[in-house]
């Protein structure tokens, strides 16, 4: 993954995306004027950022990645793994009333063009997928919970049913969120990543200066890409944290309460 900069803002891309028929972003907190650099663009409605301000910064992070605002489609995502397919008439939701995002979903998938699949986070993980040979796009907000509800496999697999893609011919990124060092859970999320994956070993981290133990999300979502066969070199991780990146990213853990984006269109 790379960091390009821009007049307003900074964009991160991942390496494995090049040269394919989509185009794809990862949105920073990162804001320009002439005068400053800030770190509140937040594009979510969802908090205590005015509501004109977040449009506005949406309206920019569209004229800075050059897919029109009405070209984004946004979900109410719950942390749970519901997937919507969506179509043109999904075209343009919730860009300007969070009341009118897709309701309760936290994944979507299409073959239509111009449409541009939009994640929020703020230490969840977004993860965003191509089919380069039938031309499907799919995104998928990914936080503990829904690690452990398999909402990432369970997006490709809908890929493969609904659209007959081949696992061979997914390819994933896995975008910034919170790093295993950073990420120390409670007993009630190792019961959980225990159940899911009937094995905490690799999953979970042991802190033996304090006995706590850490979720690894990364090799998590990994694992459950790998497991349906798509291989291991079609899936890239970005590498960045958002808690340790406060400054690119923000971060929840740390006491944020904006949204950083990811999108996907095919074109």
């Amino acid at each position: 993954m790379k960091i390009y900069h821009y007049e307003k803002t900074d964009i991160l891309r991942f390496d494995i995306f090049r040269e394919q028929k989509i185009k794809h972003f990862i949105s920073s907190r990162i804001y320009k004027t002439d005068n400053s650099v800030s770190s509140d663009f937040n594009i979510s409605l969802e908090n205590k950022t005015a509501d004109k301000k977040v449009i506005n910064y949406r309206q920019i992070l569209s004229e800075t990645v050059k897919i029109p605002l009405e070209n984004f489609v946004m979900q109410n995502q719950v942390h749970g793994n519901h997937i919507t397919i969506i179509g043109e008439t999904h075209r343009g939701r919730g860009i300007y009333n969070h009341k009118n995002t897709i309701q309760s979903s936290d994944a979507m998938i299409t073959d239509r063009k111009n449409i541009c699949l939009f994640l929020f986070a703020a230490d969840c993980m977004p993860v965003l997928f191509y089919d380069k040979k039938k031309q499907v796009i799919a995104a998928a907000h990914s936080g503990w919970k829904g690690t452990v509800k398999k909402i990432v496999q369970k997006t490709a697999l809908k890929m493969i049913e609904i659209y007959n893609s081949n696992p061979n011919d997914i390819i994933a990124g896995i975008g910034p969120s919170i790093s295993v060092k950073n990420y120390e859970v409670g007993e009630n999320v190792i019961s959980e990543v225990k159940k899911a994956f009937g094995t905490k070993e690799k999953y979970l981290r042991l802190n033996k200066t304090n006995g706590k133990y850490h979720f690894d999300m990364w090799y998590a979502a990994k694992q459950q890409l790998i497991e349906i066969g798509i291989p291991e070199n079609n899936i890239e991780i970005s590498g960045y944290c958002t808690y340790d990146n406060n400054d690119l990213f923000f971060s929840a853990r740390k006491g944020n309460t904006g949204r950083f984006g990811s999108g996907i269109i095919l074109i």
